[in-house]
């Protein structure tokens, strides 16, 4: 009796495990072809180049002349491209994909024979460069610009990372905006501007491209901060300086005159007891009406031009406003506010240029002496030269 049971357990097993099988098989069955799946040979040797907001795709044309078609997948194959291989008689395939984002992309190709059958697809997957890369690339930053006779002498900074060039455009003499026909290199700083318009501002547009890449691409054009800074007549200014700080006929008037010589000069107070008395400040009224002041982007001090010994500045510090400056003041550090410029001055030459990178404007000036290279606490400045030019007239 457990002999027919055990043999019965036997049979229904198997009567069940081909029931299964055969079930199995009828899920397949679609997927299968009856005497095997021919694939056509699959795109071989890929290579890419990246670009801006696009990349070429490149492989050899197949061999096999029954494959005639292929297709270009990309984005998760929600965009695609036909390519015919009778297009390309030469046997190397050419693709450009363009308008593409700052972002990853896996490329698939895949070829068809004449009667549709595919091949296993090619992939690669490739970074194209945007305008999110573009906006990382740092512009350069002007240092200064300034009059040379009829041209304009610009310095800027170095070349930022992947930056090929810096191109300019500016106001001629007529008021027309001209395209210089220099393009300042990476490895240089410094152009110039033939016959550039005095004060006005200038723009400027640098090129970038990947070490990767194929494609230069160009910034938009920057507006300068300030307008092309040139020499300004001080002549009419009005000059004071602190109480009893003049020696005989050397007035501080004399230091804007245009006259670099011993004779129109301001020489400090020589008499004992008020020599070393600090600060000494200079105040100095441009005179200007409310929207045509200087905004000022450098001072030229001219000492004297023979004897290192009598070059006395030491520390200055300048400041620009739009109210008199005291040239008595105590406390000038409270009283005058922020300054604009600030330094020491060595006696090596005969001739010392402060600068700013962005100009200060205002009706007013201070210049503050804290003490003197000379033990007898004097200044002597020959000359001073400022350098600037009219925001309201910039554009």
């Amino acid at each position: 009796m457990k002999k027919n049971i055990f043999t019965a357990l036997i049979i229904s097993t198997t009567a069940f495990i081909l029931v299964s099988c055969g079930g199995q098989d009828e899920i397949y069955k679609e997927w299968i072809k009856e005497g095997g799946y021919d694939y056509p040979a699959k795109a071989i040797n890929m290579t890419y180049l990246q670009g801006y907001q696009k990349i070429t795709l490149m492989w050899e044309k197949p061999m096999d002349p029954a494959v005639k078609r292929a297709i270009l997948y990309w984005d998760n194959y929600s965009k695609s491209r036909d390519i015919d291989y009778g297009d390309f008689a030469d046997g190397k395939v050419t693709i450009v994909v363009d308008s593409l984002e700052d972002r990853s992309y896996t490329f698939d190709v895949v070829n068809f024979d004449g009667e549709d059958n595919k091949s296993l697809p090619a992939e690669m997957t490739i970074f194209p460069y945007g305008d999110s890369w573009l906006i990382s690339r740092s512009e350069r930053a002007v240092v200064s610009a300034i009059m040379d006779g009829d041209d304009a002498k610009i310095e800027m900074t170095k070349a930022t990372d992947e930056m090929v060039a810096t191109r300019f455009r500016y106001k001629d003499a007529t008021g027309a905006w001209v395209n210089c026909e220099t393009i300042l290199k990476p490895g240089t700083n410094e152009i110039t501007l033939p016959g550039a318009l005095k004060g006005k501002r200038f723009e400027y547009s640098s090129a970038f491209c990947p070490s990767y890449g194929r494609d230069t691409v160009w910034r938009p054009w920057t507006i300068s901060n300030d307008g092309i800074s040139y020499k300004i007549n001080a002549s009419r200014w009005n000059v004071t300086v602190t109480t009893n700080q003049v020696f005989s006929e050397n007035t501080p008037d004399k230091i804007i005159d245009g006259k670099v010589s011993s004779a129109y000069r301001w020489h400090s107070s020589r008499t004992e007891g008020t020599s070393n008395i600090f600060p000494k400040i200079l105040s100095i009224d441009t005179g200007t009406s409310p929207g045509a002041e200087f905004a000022f982007t450098k001072f030229v001090f001219y000492e004297h031009p023979n004897t290192v010994s009598m070059r006395y500045i030491k520390n200055y510090v300048m400041f620009i406003g739009s109210s008199p400056y005291d040239p008595n003041a105590d406390d000038y550090a409270t009283a005058f506010g922020i300054p604009f410029l600030s330094g020491i001055m060595s006696t090596a030459n005969p001739t010392s240029e402060v600068a700013a990178s962005t100009g200060a404007a205002g009706r007013y000036i201070a210049i503050v002496f804290p003490n003197s290279w000379s033990s007898d606490g004097y200044i002597d400045l020959w000359e001073l030269e400022p350098y600037g030019f009219i925001p309201s007239e910039a554009d």
